[in-house]
């Protein structure tokens, strides 16, 4: 039986909170997988802020599974967000004119224009299926508030999930937070 996180009704104010044994499972299973680190690296390796300090990619040491504010989840990339939520929010004959398709998936992604509608109509269906059935997956973050970035947290895996979470009106989203070795420079 899968689980599912559905939303909270308080505030996003409010400290983050434990989600059920399944996902402190899962959580420690993921900090197990080398994959898990390797994707990081990845996302970390290509982030402008982190590349601007200078950071070697840290170690993931330890995780937690946690229902977090969904503002946590879009504080990497928040200058995007009005630009993703456009696209949820569009019709659909005026979804290639969003910002979404025009900067970035054709500009900044350079995809072809089939590919970027490919990745809207996703998007959007992953918007429906949220609302209908909650959100299946956690969001990767990892804390980062040593590294003295733009953001304290550092999400790697489910900036859509998160764009849909706040679309939805959701304050609150699981996450996979993980935390980091301590911060050296780039050799």
């Amino acid at each position: 039986m899968s689980q599912v996180f559905h939303g909270n009704t308080y505030g996003a104010d409010v400290a983050p909170e434990r989600l059920s044994i399944l996902f402190q499972l899962r959580a420690l299973l993921l900090l197990l997988r080398p994959e898990t680190q390797e994707e990081f690296e990845r996302d970390w390796n290509s982030a402008v802020a982190v590349r601007a300090k200078g950071y070697a990619p840290p170690r993931l040491v330890r995780v937690r599974a946690l229902s977090v504010p969904t503002a946590w989840a879009l504080d990497k990339n928040s200058e995007e967000t009005e630009e993703y939520v456009e696209v949820l929010q569009a019709e659909e004959s005026q979804v290639e004119q969003t910002r979404y398709i025009q900067e970035i998936q054709l500009r900044k992604h350079a995809r072809s224009l089939e590919s970027a509608m490919h990745r809207a109509r996703t998007f959007r269906e992953l918007a429906v299926r949220m609302e209908r059935e909650g959100i299946r997956r956690p969001v990767y973050l990892v804390d980062v508030g040593a590294y003295g970035l733009p953001y304290r947290m550092f999400r790697f895996d489910g900036h859509h999930r998160a764009i849909c979470a706040r679309f939805l009106g959701l304050e609150r989203v699981p996450a996979y937070v993980f935390e980091v070795s301590p911060p050296l420079p780039m050799p």
